[in-house]
């Protein structure tokens, strides 16, 4: 893989930017509650404002906790958010976690744009991404 410009970096997450492929990587790790959740995502945003990027690759396969108490609101507004900022495909590694995954899954039923798709592993993910147009 490219090597990535870090946009930020916290022991918790990391937000790089790949100029070849013009996406985000972003790279959540350890434990995460839903005040830490909901500023990760805003920094996410503060990055799309400063790279405009059509495309986000978000890695939550290092995460040790559960996001359900965030999952409605990423649903409703994390995504339109990104959404408008011109984000039109996400690929999503799953967290280990599995109420994690159900939650998420839950929250992207109602999603339709961006295109979000979940991935088991990276590699998986990147190719699906690459390919995205």
């Amino acid at each position: 893989m490219p090597t990535f410009r870090k946009l930020v970096d916290t022991p918790s997450l990391t937000v790089s930017y790949d100029g070849p492929n013009n996406w985000l990587y972003v790279e959540w790790k350890g434990e995460h509650d839903e005040t830490s959740v909901f500023a990760g995502f805003e920094l996410i945003v503060r990055c799309l404002q400063a790279w405009e990027c059509k495309k986000i690759l978000n890695d939550s396969s290092q995460v040790t906790s559960s996001w359900e108490t965030a999952a409605q609101w990423l649903g409703h507004d994390f995504f339109k958010c990104i959404a408008q900022k011109g984000v039109r495909y996400v690929a999503w590694i799953y967290s280990p976690q599995w109420s994690d995954r159900h939650a998420i899954d839950a929250s992207l039923q109602f999603v339709t744009n961006p295109i979000v798709i979940m991935f088991e592993e990276l590699a998986t993910a990147y190719a699906w991404l690459k390919q995205s147009q």
